[in-house]
């Protein structure tokens, strides 16, 4: 039984007790015959803090213990080729077909627009978070049935933070893989540059390969002050398989000497300098919240609005910035999430 069916029935069943009856929502969930089930279809995969972070925080906004929360990982970091995500999103059809579950919980764009896109218009609830193309580019902007968090990048606080270690930046450049998601964030950068008074955008570059990449990223030094990183998951090796992002983000630290900024913690802890990340867990916190409208209150998905979480989480790497010789004040180290050493070391 879909999750709508099962409010149609509380609804019933509200109305035959009569208008005066007082049921809270863990009678009303008592009221359909088993557990709610809900279907995680990750884009990425698992331990990882920025997908772990995000189903902790959406668990807590949804505060049904006893939900069940099934999890798919499409694991794009490792498998980024389309015939490998429509073969994760076709494992995830068969799961919906033969679990049922209530409502579909998916984070990040891939898992968008492989496996909740396709459910547009239909009756099972969809909720999204973490996804940075719009809802129009996927193709779900008008559907009833799905609602979710957009994830904006802080760029401006990102280059501030960056700017009161290494004011002397003036011109930054803009690197990345060639994800589908990186666009949108590129045309957000652009349109936010005029907040930015003195600072010039001298370059965006979106590339395939790891050596493209490296020999990119070595230019820079000469028409660049500063770097902003964008996705490292997608860059080919010589055999082509995808070079794992920590391995790229190695490299960087023990051969460039550009002060950057990326936007999520867990690439401040493998050396990219300063950061104000989106928060995973803001970003799963109100898509639980989202989730628990539809599912307790009954909430229809159309009725509740596409936006993105707004609260920032400053970081730096200390490491780093003592690398780069650039002297962190105490007021950033207070305000500031400090990281020491490189991921790697503490394998």
């Amino acid at each position: 039984m879909q999750a709508i069916h099962r409010r149609d029935l509380i609804k019933a069943l509200l109305s035959t007790l009569g208008a005066g009856a007082l049921l809270g929502p863990g009678a009303l969930l008592a009221a359909s015959e088993r557990p709610l089930r809900i279907l995680h279809v990750m884009s990425f995969d698992s331990p990882w803090r920025w997908t772990d972070g995000q189903l902790a925080g959406f668990k807590n906004g949804l505060a049904l213990p006893s939900a069940e929360v099934r999890v798919l990982q499409m694991d794009v970091k490792h498998n980024a080729a389309p015939e490998a995500k429509a073969a994760k999103a076709a494992e995830a059809r068969a799961v919906i077909a033969e679990w049922q579950p209530d409502l579909i919980y998916t984070s990040d764009d891939d898992a968008l627009e492989y496996v909740t896109r396709p459910l547009a218009g239909g009756t099972i609830p969809c909720v999204f978070s973490g996804v940075n193309k719009t809802p129009a580019s996927h193709g779900v902007q008008d559907a009833p049935n799905v609602t979710g968090v957009l994830e904006h990048e802080h760029f401006v606080e990102s280059f501030r933070l960056l700017q009161q270690m290494a004011p002397d930046v003036k011109r930054l450049a803009v690197i990345g893989d060639q994800g589908i998601q990186w666009p949108p964030v590129i045309a957000r950068i652009r349109a936010s540059m005029s907040r930015l008074p003195g600072i010039e955008l001298v370059s965006v570059d979106q590339v395939s390969t790891f050596a493209a990449f490296k020999q990119t990223y070595t230019d820079l030094a000469e028409t660049a002050d500063a770097v902003v990183q964008l996705g490292i998951f997608a860059l080919k090796d010589d055999d082509g398989s995808n070079v794992p992002y920590q391995q790229v983000q190695r490299w960087i630290v023990e051969n460039t000497t550009l002060p950057d900024i990326s936007f999520w913690i867990d690439r401040v802890y493998h050396g990219v300098l300063a950061s104000v990340t989106v928060s995973e867990h803001e970003q799963g916190l109100a898509a639980g919240k989202l989730a628990r409208r539809i599912l307790v209150d009954g909430a229809s998905p159309a009725g509740l609005p596409m936006q993105p979480s707004v609260k920032g989480h400053p970081a730096i790497n200390l490491s780093r910035a003592q690398q780069l010789g650039l002297t962190v004040k105490s007021s950033v180290l207070l305000s500031s999430e400090v990281v020491r050493g490189y991921q790697w070391e503490k394998a």
